[in-house]
């Protein structure tokens, strides 16, 4: 009997963002969580995956979080456009026929965002949620 695991949709949103990203923004960090010593001085995207239910035997209904950090808290527009571009990448229904694509569709009443995140630090942060239906893998 085969098995059909949830799709790792983090680690593929990460590895498509990082590939797209990278030659405008060389020194960007795309990961699955905020390092530690973070202190705003380069690009960094953090995607989350909050789950969501099965819709049948090999789709998966996905939410996803997306939040960038970047410059300061007074100046937010360089965040603000990375968060909006970040946005506009993974909101194209094309991302549905990329080679080896978990994402079977986009689920638009579940996006929403970017927008700005209060914090603390002097670092602007933008949020985003999107939601996607995802091909589990077959194991």
């Amino acid at each position: 009997m085969t098995a059909v695991l949830p799709p790792d949709i983090e680690l593929w949103i990460c590895s498509f963002l990082r590939a797209r990203l990278k030659p405008s923004f060389p020194t960007i960090v795309v990961s699955n969580r905020e390092p530690d010593d973070y202190d705003g001085s380069r690009p960094l995207v953090v995607v989350r995956d909050d789950g969501g239910s099965q819709s049948n035997r090999v789709l998966f209904d996905r939410s996803v979080g997306v939040t960038v950090r970047y410059g300061a808290r007074a100046a937010p527009k360089s965040c603000r456009d990375l968060a909006a571009r970040i946005y506009g990448m993974l909101t194209n229904p094309a991302i549905c026929s990329l080679d080896g694509s978990p994402i079977a569709g986009i689920d638009e009443d579940g996006c929403n965002g970017p927008f700005p995140v209060a914090e603390d630090a002097n670092i602007a942060r933008y949020y985003m949620a999107l939601g996607f239906s995802a091909i589990g893998e077959f194991q």
